[in-house]
């Protein structure tokens, strides 16, 4: 199904730290005031690890679950009542070691839709001891469109991005953890920014509120199109845009880039 226009909004909302009981109901409780401010909405954008919080100690084993679990059974469940496609992050469990640092989306009719394990784990902080890093990416449909998924410091490696652009996508969502840092909330929006538009599609991010025994974050929006403007229209924690393909096939036919891309550079000396 061919659809030009798809409704996509986030929550830049405060996890509470270790407690997925509590965060299900925060969720249910945004997905509820986005479907109030925004009823035309198809798509709602959650943080990172927005179930449980960002833990990076050997803890978080104790929190992770299944895809069968809890937290996603009661994400099915509200994306259902509520006749809308949700996006969250949770700590998931590997049987073969450390848990990974997942996203999934469900759709509107209470279907589990696509699942992706962050690749690039965040080289400041203990994640990359206690978490393990996914190996693939995601491709998934909804709302007749095409659209990948990321998470937060996957922003900072241009290629992971393009290879959803060599598939056809024309969305990528991305949950955040953008922890506090000289000049953070400005370097998330360019590089957003700079994705959006080098790939030429569409890129919606969103970074939690609030602070966690570690550090403290931003609660940073984007919702930037091909031409690397954000076009977010805003009310407090909750962002929406309506986005439409014709931004993607506008500045494909102006300034088309598929062709030109290359698998490697080499370096020659003369």
């Amino acid at each position: 199904m061919y659809n030009l226009i798809m409704n996509v909004a986030t929550v830049a909302s405060d996890p509470v730290w270790k407690n997925p009981k509590e965060n299900i109901q925060q969720t249910e409780n945004h997905v509820a005031e986005v479907m109030r401010l925004y009823p035309r909405t198809q798509v709602i954008l959650f943080p990172e690890i927005s179930l449980m919080g960002a833990v990076n100690d050997e803890s978080n084993t104790e929190i992770a679950e299944n895809l069968d679990g809890y937290c996603v059974t009661e994400i099915k469940r509200i994306a259902k009542q509520q006749d809308v496609a949700v996006i969250c992050g949770m700590i998931e469990k590997n049987p073969n070691g450390k848990p990974f640092n997942t996203q999934f989306v469900v759709s509107s009719d209470g279907e589990l839709l696509s699942r992706y394990r962050k690749n690039h784990l965040f080289t400041e902080s203990n994640e990359p001891n206690v978490y393990a890093s996914g190996k693939e990416l995601s491709v998934f449909e909804i709302a007749g469109w095409k659209c990948g998924l990321a998470i937060c410091f996957d922003i900072r490696f241009p290629r992971l991005l393009e290879v959803y652009k060599r598939a056809g996508v024309e969305c990528v969502f991305s949950g955040f953890n953008w922890t506090a840092g000289r000049n953070k909330p400005d370097i998330m929006k360019t590089l957003v920014k700079a994705r959006a538009h080098e790939n030429q599609y569409f890129f919606v991010a969103v970074d939690r509120n609030g602070s966690d025994p570690n550090t403290s974050y931003y609660g940073t929006s984007v919702i930037s199109n091909p031409y690397a403007e954000d076009i977010a229209g805003r009310n407090g924690i909750y962002s929406y845009a309506e986005i439409s393909k014709d931004d993607i096939a506008n500045l494909a036919k102006k300034l088309p880039l598929v062709e030109s891309f290359k698998e490697k550079y080499s370096i020659k000396s003369l």
